[in-house]
């Protein structure tokens, strides 16, 4: 029989609690279409073993100035903060060369202060992401599978 310690090394979320992820990456500077696409996946593939909060759930992506004027700064952020502290785990995209990720980098950075599982997937270089990270993952599919099957 396990002691509980290793019970708790095994199963770090409370025995019959549903783990909850929180989907972070781009959503400024790339298409709505980039930006929901794969979460859309990760969501359909996680959401009979996680409970998935997604960032770009609810919101008008395609609304023109979505970025700059329909929302505000804190009705973003304070959002965005309080679905990590309800998290478990951070899935984190980070596959483009071509933005710079301030945002993502902002979420991890605090996911990793408030001690969350941080799972980052995409081609990252990122001294600092890398850092923060509890697993990288070249490809989303990789990482749903670890959180699937471990």
């Amino acid at each position: 029989m396990q002691t509980t310690a290793e019970r708790l090394t095994l199963e770090p979320f409370a025995v019959g609690a549903t783990p909850t992820i929180y989907l972070a990456g781009a959503i400024d500077k790339v298409p709505p279409e980039f930006a929901t696409t794969w979460r859309q996946a990760a969501t359909k593939a996680l959401e009979d073993k996680y409970i998935v909060l997604d960032p770009t759930a609810g919101k008008d992506l395609f609304a023109p100035n979505v970025n700059t004027s329909v929302y505000t700064p804190a009705q973003i952020v304070e959002s965005d903060l309080a679905a990590i502290m309800r998290s478990d785990i951070i899935l984190a995209e980070v596959s483009r060369a071509d933005i710079p990720y301030h945002g993502t980098s902002m979420e991890i950075a605090y996911a990793y202060n408030q001690g969350k599982t941080i799972y980052v997937w995409g081609n990252c270089r990122s001294y600092w992401i890398r850092y923060h990270a509890t697993q990288i993952f070249n490809e989303l599919a990789d990482a749903l599978e670890h959180l699937l099957y471990g």
